[in-house]
């Protein structure tokens, strides 16, 4: 039976492979109760039938989610033409019915080329977004709709697999808030043939890879077995791409105090360079750091004691 207490040592991040048909939300409450801790988040929603990466934190971890919802992702979208439904997915029901027959790869790619870059898109009613404090998943089960105001995302991207009529697949590289169900929509408009995501992976969010994740079953059996070790990476990965600073003993217990410490001479930020990971001499995350560059200084944002 697992304890209510907390573990000082269970902190990290999971790169947990989400299985279809579930939420997750419901991937946190299964490895909440697979570990008895009650500290555990999710860095970026996917709809309940898609699958792949999903990072959980466990512990203090938490706190460094927020940097991954700013990360980029990438899926691989399966993409069935000739039909429109009210979810823009194969959850919803159709609207629309078009033969696609006629449409080439051609004018597939075409299309394609009107989603480079930045981008304005208008967020699906099926969503979690909150509007006057209801989700517009809630407004539109009862039949609700209420205006979404276009938001600016951005393609980084699109990388064309297979085109077997009337399904293509096509790998995306976005960055934060983009919807792939309705890039499908869209593109089924611009073909003038109505389109639905009928399927979805992600293959990576931020640092995490599909290659490195954990299928949630083997999560789960890692804990009840006590092997956490074995799936928790180090929570510094959050913002890997961030500076690394390794601190003296002395400048250990400043930060850990909320003190600031000198960025000169070896902490001397690289070019550009705004925030940093601090680690001990025994390799442990200190704090998530911040360059004031008027003062030369290392300020701590977020403190790990």
């Amino acid at each position: 039976m697992h304890t209510t207490s907390e573990p000082s040592m269970s902190i990290g991040i999971i790169n947990v492979d989400k299985p279809t048909d579930i939420t997750s939300m419901d991937v946190v409450r299964k490895i909440r109760k697979a570990s008895g801790l009650r500290r555990i988040g999710h860095g970026g929603t996917l709809d309940p039938r898609a699958t792949g990466v999903i990072p959980v934190a466990v512990g203090a971890a938490t706190r460094l989610l927020e940097y991954l919802l700013d990360g980029n992702k990438s899926y691989i979208a399966t993409i069935k033409l000739g039909t429109r439904t009210n979810t823009y997915d194969s959850e919803g029901i159709v609207t629309e019915y078009c033969d696609p027959s006629e449409i080439t790869q051609e004018n597939i790619t075409d299309a394609l080329s009107n989603f480079q870059g930045e981008i304005m898109q208008t967020p699906p009613m099926y969503s979690a977004i909150k509007i006057k404090g209801k989700r517009l998943y809630e407004l539109a089960r009862n039949g609700v709709i209420v205006h979404r105001e276009p938001r600016k995302v951005s393609i980084h991207n699109l990388s064309f697999i297979e085109f077997e009529p009337p399904v293509l697949k096509i790998i995306i590289e976005c960055g934060k808030g983009f919807y792939v169900r309705t890039f499908a929509d869209d593109l089924g408009q611009i073909l003038g043939c109505g389109a639905f995501l009928k399927s979805l992976r992600r293959l990576s969010s931020g640092p995490f890879r599909i290659e490195q994740s954990t299928k949630l079953n083997k999560v789960l059996l890692a804990f009840e077995e006590g092997r956490s070790f074995e799936i928790l990476q180090e929570p510094g990965i959050c913002i890997e791409e961030a500076q690394r600073l390794d601190l003296t003993e002395l400048e250990t217990q400043l930060v850990q105090d909320g003190r600031r410490i000198s960025a000169l001479a070896d902490k001397n930020p690289h070019e550009d360079s705004g925030m940093a990971r601090a680690y001990s001499p025994d390799g442990h995350l200190v704090a998530v750091m911040r360059h004031d560059f008027a003062s030369s200084e290392w300020r701590p944002e977020k403190v790990f004691n």
